[in-house]
This record gives C-alpha cells, sequence and structure tokens, in this order.
C-alpha cells in the first residue's frame, strides 16, 4: 500500500531576530488550527540560503518554500526566483524588501508585506496625539532602499493631510557614515522634534547623534521607531518606543496562501498588513487620554475596516459615547471616525486593485463593501475617478 506522503516545505526565516520568531510562531499557529501537517526543512539564517544552498533545494524533492530573509544576497534570491520559475514550485516571500528577482515572477507566487502607509499613519497619529512637537523629521536608512523611502513618504503624506511640514534626511552620499551629517541636519531643526527612524538599529545611531549634541530624549527629540526588536529596544538608553508590525498575522497568512497555491496554484498574490500597535517606551512623550482613546480606536479600525464595521462598532468595542469619540477625533486628526473608517478600507481597495487582478465584486467583499456598486459610489466620491480608471492608470499586474 502506498502512503501518501507529507507535503515538504522549506521554512526561511531569520530566526535570530524577533520578527522571525514571531512569524515562525503565526505559521505553525496556522497549521494547528487547520490540522496541516507538513514535514518542514527550517533554514534560521542567511547562512543556510547561500545561493548554492538554495539551488539544492530540489534535491529534497520539496513542494514550496516560505521564504522571508531580505538580507541574503542578490545570488541567492536570483537562485530562489529560479528555483521556482523551473519547477513551478509555490513560492510565499513574508517582507521581500528590494527582492527584485521575487517580484518578478508572477506565477504560483505570494508577497505578504507591510503597508508602509499604515506605519506612516501610526507614527504621524501617535505623534500628534503627544501635541507636544514643533517640527518632525523622518531618517531613512543609509542604503537608502525602497522600503525605507515608502515609510518616509507616508509619514510625511500623513502628516502633510493635517497641514504639517516634514523634513526627511537626505545625507550626501549612501553606503557611507553620516553620523556629522545627521547631526547638522537634526542641530537645525525646531525643539522639541518629532523623529520617527526606518528601523530600530537605524534609531541606535540617532539616539548617538542626540547624545553627541546635548540633546535630551524625549524633552528635545520625541524619537520612534519600526519593528520593536525587543533586544534591541529594551536595552537601550533610553529605551525604544517603536511600531510593531503584524508579523505573527504574516506568518499565519503565509502558511494559508502556500496551502491555497499546494491545492489548486495560482497567479501573483500580495498581501498588504497592517502594523499590530506601538509599543511606548522612554524615548517619547507621554500620550494622554485623549491621545490614547484615539489610538485604540485607530488599531481597532485598522484590524477590523475590511469587515464591514461602522461607527457604532468602534464605540462598543472602546465602551465609551459617540459624541466623545468623535470630539476626540476632530481634536487629534481633524476629521471624523466614519471618514477614517473610509479612508482605510479604500486604502485596502487601492492596494487590490494595484496588486491584482481580482474583479470588483472580489474586492468589494474583501474589503467590507456591501456589494460592488457601493465600492464604486464610494470610490468616485473620495478620488474622482472611477475604481477602473485607477487600477488602469496604477496596476503592476
Amino acid at each position: 500500500m502506498n502512503l501518501k506522503r507529507n507535503k515538504r516545505i522549506v521554512v526561511a526565516l531569520d530566526m535570530a531576530r524577533p520578527d522571525g520568531l514571531r512569524k515562525y510562531a503565526g505559521l505553525t499557529r496556522y497549521l494547528q488550527s487547520r490540522n496541516v501537517h507538513w514535514d518542514i526543512r527550517l533554514k534560521r539564517s542567511i547562512l543556510e540560503c547561500t545561493a548554492e544552498q538554495v539551488a539544492a533545494f530540489n534535491a529534497w524533492d520539496i513542494d514550496g518554500v516560505i521564504y522571508s530573509q531580505p538580507q541574503t544576497s542578490e545570488a541567492a534570491q536570483e537562485a530562489l526566483a529560479h528555483l521556482a520559475d523551473m519547477d513551478n514550485t509555490p513560492l510565499v516571500v513574508i517582507d521581500p524588501g528590494d527582492n527584485a528577482a521575487i517580484k518578478r515572477r508572477e506565477r504560483n507566487v505570494a508577497i505578504i508585506q507591510t503597508d508602509p502607509d499604515s506605519i506612516g499613519d501610526t507614527a504621524a497619529h501617535y505623534f500628534m496625539s503627544q501635541g507636544a512637537c514643533r517640527s518632525y523629521g523622518y531618517v531613512p536608512d543609509v542604503l537608502d532602499r525602497s522600503w525605507s523611502r515608502s515609510r518616509g513618504e507616508a509619514f510625511a503624506a500623513a502628516l502633510g493631510r493635517q497641514g504639517i511640514d516634514c523634513s526627511i534626511f537626505h545625507p550626501s552620499k549612501i553606503y557611507s557614515n553620516d553620523f556629522e551629517e545627521l547631526c547638522q541636519w537634526l542641530r537645525a531643526m525646531p525643539r522639541p522634534v518629532g523623529l520617527l527612524a526606518a528601523y530600530d538599529d537605524r534609531a541606535l545611531t540617532v539616539l548617538e547623534v542626540c547624545a553627541s549634541e546635548g540633546l535630551s530624549i524625549p524633552r528635545d527629540v520625541s524619537l520612534l521607531s519600526v519593528d520593536d526588536d525587543e533586544l534591541v529596544c529594551k536595552n537601550c538608553v533610553p529605551s525604544l518606543s517603536s511600531i510593531r508590525p503584524d508579523q505573527e498575522r504574516a506568518g499565519y497568512a503565509a502558511g494559508a496562501f502556500l496551502s491555497g497555491l499546494l491545492r489548486a496554484g495560482g497567479g501573483r498574490h500580495v498581501k498588504t498588513l497592517s502594523v499590530k500597535s506601538i509599543i511606548h517606551r522612554n524615548s517619547t512623550l507621554g500620550v494622554s487620554r485623549a491621545g490614547l482613546l484615539v489610538q485604540k480606536a485607530l488599531a481597532y479600525i485598522r484590524g477590523n475596516a475590511r469587515r464591514g464595521i461602522v461607527p457604532r462598532d468602534v464605540v462598543a468595542h472602546l465602551k465609551v459615547s459617540r459624541p466623545l469619540l468623535d470630539l476626540r477625533f476632530r481634536e487629534m486628526l481633524g476629521t471624523s471616525v466614519g471618514k477614517t473608517i473610509e479612508q482605510e478600507r479604500l486604502a485596502a481597495v487601492c492596494t487590490a486593485l494595484t496588486h491584482s487582478d481580482a474583479k470588483l465584486h472580489k474586492i468589494a467583499e474583501d474589503c467590507g463593501y456591501t456589494s460592488q456598486f457601493s465600492l464604486m459610489h464610494a470610490f468616485k466620491r473620495h478620488f474622482g475617478i472611477t475604481a477602473a480608471a485607477y487600477r488602469r492608470m496604477n496596476s503592476t499586474h
């Protein structure tokens, strides 16, 4: 009797970092909750994912790959894309970074990434809820990578919608020590200043700059970062406030996508996730009760807008009155709860129109609209063009 073997899956995550551990926790939660049994070959670091090692995956007769190691070499990334193309091996990539080889693939691939707009909006709303900064700035990574630029642009755009300028640091050279230039840039900014750093390790450089310039954190500089690497954030001085992406959800989604690709194949799928939360520590100013209420409301809206929620659902979740919540939104954000829900929903629609070929009725269903016509009306009212026209102008699919 021939017994059907389990699917053989390579899971390549950076398990030396908290984000890799969180992604793996999400993947195992998916497998357990759906009673899925895979034989997993775990690759824990980039040292186990050289180009030669990736090319050897075929020798193990694998059925699929879940991959999240954006720091691997270009040669390894090309080898992974080539492997998938040659054998049509289902591939799920979490946080592809600037991995051009993976982004070129059109069949049997799913890409899961944190929405830069979610990072920008979250950071802007967080700083505004403190209400004490005279200027705002963004410090990108030293290599000028596209994901870093996207985060800065989203942060500046979110502040810009509130009539606030944001200065983005641009060193004269990339791949170089920009410490002195960063000192000069920060020295010229009116204080107190609210700074967003591209990621936690980059925020450590900002801490050193502030110490060199005699700037107090958070009195002179309120510093927020991204990734919430707890080993870094808890052990620097002062401890670092950081935005935590929903990495466990990314791991869960990776399992779900790969199951679907193994079962039926398919084209190219792109899923963007909102951030999970902000972990407040000593590098940022305290948040008022009103600001904390708005933050909790925004977190709920980002996590549930696509389920078709309305303002009364947010009120019920927070156990406050509708007039009070509307008042706090107008004070902090200059908008209403209802408009915030619609903006979050429309952002999801724009992502789907840009990165997928899904029919409009399916996008409406996935993004919380009661019908295709409801989506079409809301889209035209908000953007001044039809959803079909937007797709023609912006589609990458």
